[in-house]
């Protein structure tokens, strides 16, 4: 058994999640063991019933046999190139963030195996225990982790580890933590995040984005509104793709033509909801509220940009499984 094997490995079984039993009592049948089997670490009947059976009906042998199986395909994937996948928003009174995921096909992309997954990692992210994030260039909010190795390591303490190889076990595809941008976990009266991920009602979608704005009068806006408010931002990023917040940020203003000023400044596009401007909605709210705001920075994520896919021999690659080509 390689290093790597016995990692993944050890790094599922200490997981709360996938507990080892000990031997079923003679009483249990061979449809409650697979029925337990099949809750502990949601492997298919077939899968299940194989376990059991080369394993003598031991529960705790046929445990270990998935969990070996689960293992051993994650690592015979890993060199496959993950470009499908999702990104995963949250935001809260005190914090917010992106999670990029990926997996090979739009098809795995899809279903509720891989979304399910996606949305347990994101609420792991979310609690931001000992993840090494590093300040992003230019933002005074925004930090970021896409080091594989960070990464890794990351996921092997905090549970991440096993709920990626128990989807590519039930898959049978490559799936990678890719990315994690966060703000810092501070709560704060001045501050208020939008999150919107496109094509999803769960905060998971192709695109995400995260926007925060500052609020000159907290105890006094009107919560909802504001929410909303911050949520629509989040859309107008995705939807438009701003590259500034406002005229102030962009070094050579003249430089850009009328056109290009409108379509990379956030401040001077239509608002995606009527009513001018995004600079005139918000003038508008302050005037309707009593309340200023402005936004502070954004972050949008597009799942797989600057990932570059492989292109493979389909031949090569069948004789490559079938152990007639190295």
């Amino acid at each position: 058994m390689t290093s790597l094997l016995r990692s993944a490995l050890r790094s599922i079984s200490q997981q709360s999640h996938l507990r080892f039993y000990s031997a079923a009592p003679k009483t249990e049948s061979l449809a409650q063991l697979v029925a337990r089997l099949r809750k502990e670490t949601q492997a298919p009947i077939a899968k299940a019933r194989q376990a059991l059976t080369e394993n003598n009906n031991d529960y705790t042998k046929a445990l270990e046999f998935l969990l070996a199986s689960a293992a051993k395909t994650s690592l015979k994937v890993a060199s496959r190139t993950t470009k499908e996948g999702l990104v995963a928003v949250f935001s809260s009174g005190s914090h917010a963030g992106l999670v990029e995921v990926n997996c090979e096909t739009d098809f795995v992309q899809r279903s509720d195996g891989f979304k399910s997954a996606v949305s347990t990692i994101r609420g792991i992210v979310q609690q931001q225990r000992g993840l090494e994030v590093k300040p992003v260039p230019g933002s005074s909010l925004f930090s970021e982790c896409s080091d594989a190795k960070s990464l890794k390591t990351w996921s092997d303490a905090n549970k991440v580890t096993p709920i990626l190889v128990e989807a590519i076990a039930k898959m049978g595809e490559n799936m990678k933590l890719r990315r994690v941008t966060l703000t810092p976990m501070k709560p704060s009266m001045s501050l208020v995040y939008g999150a919107f991920a496109h094509g999803s009602s769960d905060l998971m979608g192709r695109i995400g984005a995260v926007v925060a704005l500052s609020i000159s009068d907290a105890m006094n806006a009107p919560k909802e509104e504001l929410a909303t408010l911050a949520r629509q931002l989040a859309q107008q990023v995705v939807g438009f793709d701003p590259i500034y917040v406002r005229d102030t940020d962009v070094k050579d203003l003249a430089s850009l033509s009328p056109e290009e000023l409108e379509a990379q400044i956030l401040y001077r596009q239509q608002f995606l909801m009527g009513g001018g401007t995004v600079e005139q909605v918000l003038e508008n709210f302050r005037t309707k509220h009593g309340v200023a705001i402005k936004v502070v920075e954004f972050s949008r994520y597009v799942c797989g940009e600057g990932i570059e896919l492989k292109e493979s021999n389909f031949a090569e690659e069948v004789l490559q499984q079938a152990g007639l080509k190295a």
